[in-house]
């Protein structure tokens, strides 16, 4: 794979994550950044950091 094919590819992953994000927000309320990967979540809703 060369590296434009991988930008390619990154783009086109991080464009599919923008729009599942948006989908759940949109179904389960919320705001999209709500469904980021990432971040450990806690007891109280909260991030643990």
């Amino acid at each position: 794979m060369t590296d434009e094919e991988l930008a390619e590819f990154k783009e086109s992953m991080d464009e599919q994550g923008e729009e599942l994000r948006e989908a759940l927000a949109e179904d389960l309320g919320g705001d999209p950044e709500d469904y980021r990967a990432g971040g450990k979540r806690i007891a109280d809703g909260g991030d643990e950091e």
